[in-house]
């Protein structure tokens, strides 16, 4: 899907999504042109991860930034640990 697609399934502005991009909170897309990139679903749920820590969580960016790093430092020692 494309960010326009990605904002329409999350309701997140693209405005967000891109300032989420450029701060880390939110992987790259798969680069499909210059200035087009292709998301895929896993985009749509750490975006409304992203989105439930801040809403519901009260968490500021930092805060988020801090859990998700957490979380993605776990995902890759089940990787390599199997």
């Amino acid at each position: 899907m494309r960010m326009a697609e990605l904002s329409a399934e999350t309701g997140v502005p693209v405005a967000t999504v891109k300032y989420y991009l450029r701060e880390g909170l939110l992987p790259a897309g798969r680069r499909v042109g210059p200035n087009q990139a292709q998301y895929t679903p896993e985009h749509v749920k750490r975006l409304r991860l992203v989105c439930a820590l801040r809403e519901i969580g009260g968490l500021s960016l930092a805060e988020v930034a801090d859990v998700l790093g957490v979380l993605d430092a776990g995902r890759a020692a089940r990787v390599v640990l199997g």
